[in-house]
Order: structure tokens, then sequence, then C-alpha cells
């Protein structure tokens, strides 16, 4: 019989024994300041912490491929080809603001989406029943924004070497 004063044992961790994870909150923020590559990196960063090494591989590479692809549709339909109607009578090149912050917008609602579906429930468990700890938003932003940079850089070097960045000519950018 069991005695009420016997502890039944549990393979629950103690919370300070659990890694800090990024949460969805720190990684939508990271992704509008930083991309879809800074929100790919902290969901790899998440998968990573937990000793999920090919997961974590997987999500990374992933998300250089799904920002490789955004970047050629963006670059395709409002990059240098279509800079000659907007660069006006000054030679000034006009921002479209507003797609600009839709796309940077569109950004954060997919990655939240793809967070939400790979890590939501693994989130909540976290937070909820481990009572495990967050990284702060500010250092998601900022882990987000250098991870940003690094993978901008590999990408744009990927897609230089297979041939896909458009090129920009004198007769487009002095017109």
């Amino acid at each position: 019989m069991n005695e009420p004063d016997q502890h039944q044992p549990t393979n629950t961790p103690k919370r300070e024994d659990l890694p800090r994870l990024y949460s969805l909150n720190g990684i939508g923020f990271a992704t509008f300041f930083g991309s879809m590559l800074a929100g790919f990196f902290l969901l790899a960063a998440n998968y990573h912490a937990l000793g999920l090494k090919r997961p974590a591989a997987v999500t990374l590479g992933a998300g250089i491929a799904v920002f490789c692809a955004y970047f050629v549709i963006v670059m395709t339909t409002m990059g240098p080809p279509s800079m000659g109607p907007a660069v006006g009578q000054t030679n000034a090149l006009q921002f479209n603001m507003t797609q600009a912050i839709l796309s940077n917008v569109g950004q954060v609602m997919f990655l939240l989406l793809v967070t939400h579906l790979l890590q939501g429930g693994m989130l909540k468990t976290f937070q909820e029943e481990l009572k495990g700890d967050y990284h702060s938003v500010a250092r998601s932003i900022f882990v987000g924004f250098l991870a940003y940079l690094a993978l901008a850089s590999i990408c744009l070097i990927l897609l230089s070497i297979l041939g896909l960045m458009p090129e920009v000519g004198q007769a487009a950018l002095s017109t």
C-alpha cells in the first residue's frame, strides 16, 4: 500500500536544469527587426538548446531556402528590374513604404504560423507545466539581427553563385 508521505518519482526536470528558450513573442519581434532569417535562426536555436541537433539543422536549412525564394520573388517584383519607372526626375528612388511594411508584416505572420506549428505545443508545455524561463525579447531581437546579418550574407552568396541575383546596370540606375 502506498502511504501518503511517500513521494512518487517524476521524470520532469527541475526548473534550473531546463535550458532557456526563445518565446513566440521573441521570435516574432526578431522576425520583425531581422527578417525571416532571424526567426528561423531562433527556431533552430530552440531545437539546439533542447539537444535536438537534426531538427535544428533542418530548420536552419529550410529557413535559408525559404528566405532565398522569398528574396528572389521580392527582387523580381519590386527590385532592380522595376527600378526604372520608380526613379523620378530628381534621380531619387521612389520607395513604396506601404509595400515594405506589408512585406515585413507578412514575414512575421508567416514565421509566427511556422513557430506555432513546429514548436507551439512545446513552448506552451515549457512555460505552463515545466515553468521554464525564456530569453528576454531584447536578446531575441539582438541575436536575431546578428543571425540575419550572417545568414543574409550566406543567402546572397548562394544566389550570386547560382546566378539568381538580378544585375543592375548603369541604365537602370541613371534613368
